[in-house]
C-alpha cells in the first residue's frame, strides 16, 4: 500500500509540474480549461484537480486491473486535496506570503493524506452509480473552473495573480 501511495504521489507531482506552465506554451482555449493561466491560488487548484484527473485517465486507459470505485476515489481525492491544501496553505500564505518550498511540502503532504482516503474508497464494493456521478462531477467542476478562469471573482487571496496584480487571463498570444 505504501509503495502505491508513493508512486501515486510521484505521478501527481510530475503531472503538476508538466501542467503548470502548459498555458504559457500553448495558450489556446482547451488548455485554459485544464491548466493554470496565471499564478493565482485558484488557478493552482485547477492544476491539482487536473493532475489527479490525468492520472485517473492514464490508469483507466492502460491499467487492466483497476481498483474498485477508481473514478470516484480520484475525484473525491482531488476535491479533498484542494480543501485540505487551502485549509493549511491560506493561513500560512496570509502570514508569510509565498514560499515555493513550503508550498511544495504542503502539496506533498496533502497528496499523501488524500492517497490514504482514496485507498479507503477503493476498498469498498464497486458502485457504478457513484462512478457515474463522479464522471458528471468532473464535467461540472471543469465547467466551474473555466467560467471562473474567464470571469474570476474579485477575491484577492484566491483569484488575484500576485506576480502582476491581475485576475484571470492576462496574456494573449
Amino acid at each position: 500500500m505504501f509503495k502505491k501511495i508513493l508512486i501515486n504521489t510521484g505521478f501527481i507531482f510530475l503531472f503538476s509540474f508538466l501542467f503548470h506552465s502548459f498555458y504559457n506554451y500553448l495558450p489556446i482555449f482547451p488548455i485554459t480549461i485544464i491548466a493554470p493561466v496565471n499564478e493565482s491560488i485558484f488557478e493552482h487548484m485547477k492544476l491539482i484537480f487536473t493532475s489527479y484527473m490525468f492520472l485517473t485517465l492514464i490508469i483507466y486507459l492502460f491499467y487492466k486491473n483497476k481498483p474498485n470505485n477508481y473514478i470516484e476515489s480520484n475525484t473525491i481525492g482531488a476535491i479533498i486535496n484542494i480543501v485540505i491544501f487551502l485549509i493549511i496553505y491560506l493561513p500560512i500564505y496570509k502570514l508569510f506570503g509565498e514560499n515555493l518550498i513550503v508550498t511544495l511540502i504542503i502539496y506533498f503532504i496533502t497528496i499523501i493524506i488524500t492517497s490514504f482516503v482514496k485507498e479507503q474508497i477503493e476498498k469498498r464494493k464497486n458502485n457504478k452509480k457513484l462512478n457515474l456521478i463522479s464522471g458528471i462531477s468532473i464535467i461540472i467542476i471543469y465547467l466551474i473552473f473555466t467560467i471562473l478562469t474567464y470571469f474570476p471573482l474579485k477575491i484577492d487571496i484566491l483569484f488575484k495573480d500576485p506576480t502582476n496584480n491581475s485576475y484571470g487571463i492576462y496574456k494573449v498570444k
